[in-house]
């Protein structure tokens, strides 16, 4: 696990959905109701949530997501669920659940599907299972294909993934008027997305190894900029970059090395493994039977639920772990917020916009390890997990991965 590769990317097309419930009644319920509605979706712990259309039962998103596979044990599920917005309490509008194991078998699914937990309203979705392979030859075809279907304005679509796997640096320099050592820490960006390693404290000789995922729009245009920072004294300790078309010609389009640091001293180096994958269907077809795939987990009750409160809201945006807290009474009565773990009414940017943000929130593991444990660091040790929860079972998912 040293160097995670993912196991592939999901993309969702969240397009439209018909019929949905008319939850805003007017003159009493003599005038057909209409709603705003809006979706919330949950891949392990990448959430994403879209724009609320307002005064419709039949809206449109055209949107788009990406969400990074790593594990299908902590990942088996795209959880979907719609709301109706209001000033005080957010309606349910129904809810939907999609087996990606089902869907890696079948690679792209196209099709309406009917919501759970509700009397009515289905969801238009395309869900692509993209694999990632060290195929270079494969890329021309891919952009073109991100590019064709310009009325859903794909031009924020990745072709690509990069995984980067930061180990260590050597010979750090210690600035002119300072005598101790440095504490360094290092960005990484690529395009708009930006990742920052943990700091090492007094050493200008750090060893980090961890793991950073980037996706990619173009790898013919873009490049990995890498700055290695001194926390303590706030200055720079070297840069680099490296062009993505670098590793499209390098074995297995990976590299190995260390990499000089510009702007610092002769001898620094940052020792880093850079993978690139092109992202693709290994079998690009979609059943023209004219049957349902079998990728909809169906619930076995369609009783509707209440509805959720825009004072408690959906769980915060910056706090995956956020899980709501329930009786034993509010369980059998039904839940009264949203199962999946997003706050705060605020759209994810799709990205087929041009501020694309394939992510709504961190991977968990790294929020974690960003809370105080005894001292900044870490004297008490780390523990990574995954934390979920799971609508279908009304329960909190622990995963423990690693302790150090």
């Amino acid at each position: 696990m040293r160097f995670p590769v993912p196991k592939g990317v999901l993309r969702i097309h969240f397009l439209e959905a018909h019929e949905l419930l008319g939850k805003d009644k007017f003159l009493g319920g003599l005038i057909k109701g209409k709603s705003d509605p809006y979706g919330v979706l949950q891949v392990g712990t990448q959430l994403f949530q879209s724009k609320v259309v307002h005064e419709t039962v039949n809206p449109k998103w055209n949107e788009v997501y990406e969400a990074l596979i790593y594990d299908s044990s902590t990942a088996k599920n795209l959880e979907l669920e719609l709301f109706d917005e209001d000033t005080d309490k957010d309606d349910f509008l129904g809810s939907l659940v999609i087996d990606l194991a089902e869907l890696q078998k079948e690679q792209k699914v196209d099709e309406w599907f009917i919501l759970d937990e509700v009397s009515q309203g289905k969801l238009h979705l395309k869900l692509e299972w993209l694999s990632l392979l060290p195929k270079p030859d494969l890329l021309d075809q891919v952009l073109s294909s991100i590019r064709a279907d310009r009325g859903h304005a794909n031009d924020g679509l990745s072709s690509a993934v990069l995984v980067v796997f930061l180990d260590s640096a050597r010979n750090l320099p210690t600035g002119k008027k300072v005598t101790s050592e440095p504490s360094p820490f290092v960005l990484f960006n690529v395009g708009h997305k930006s990742f920052e390693s943990k700091t090492r404290y007094k050493t200008n000789e750090p060893v980090w190894e961890e793991a950073f995922t980037f996706l990619i729009h173009n790898p013919k245009t873009q490049e990995l900029e890498v700055e290695v920072r001194d926390e303590k004294h706030e200055c720079s300790l070297g840069k680099l970059s490296v062009s993505l078309t670098t590793l499209m010609d390098a074995p297995d389009m990976t590299l190995n090395k260390s990499f000089p640091l510009r702007s610092s001293g002769p001898t620094c180096s940052l020792k880093m493994k850079l993978a690139l994958r092109v992202l693709c269907l290994e079998k690009d077809t979609t059943p023209s039977n004219g049957l349902p795939s079998a990728v909809q987990v169906r619930k076995s009750s369609s009783t509707p639920r209440p509805s959720i409160s825009s004072d408690s809201g959906l769980p915060n945006h910056s706090d995956p772990a956020s899980v709501s807290s329930q009786t034993g009474a509010e369980l059998h009565n039904g839940r009264n917020q949203s199962s999946l773990n997003l706050n705060a009414k605020e759209p994810t940017p799709s990205i087929a916009s041009d501020i694309s943000n394939p992510y709504a929130a961190q991977e968990l593991q790294y929020r974690l390890s960003q809370l105080p444990n005894g001292s900044a660091h870490f004297p008490l040790g780390e523990i990574q997990l995954t934390l979920r929860h799971s609508s279908q079972r009304n329960r909190l998912i622990v995963v423990v991965h690693s302790c150090r």
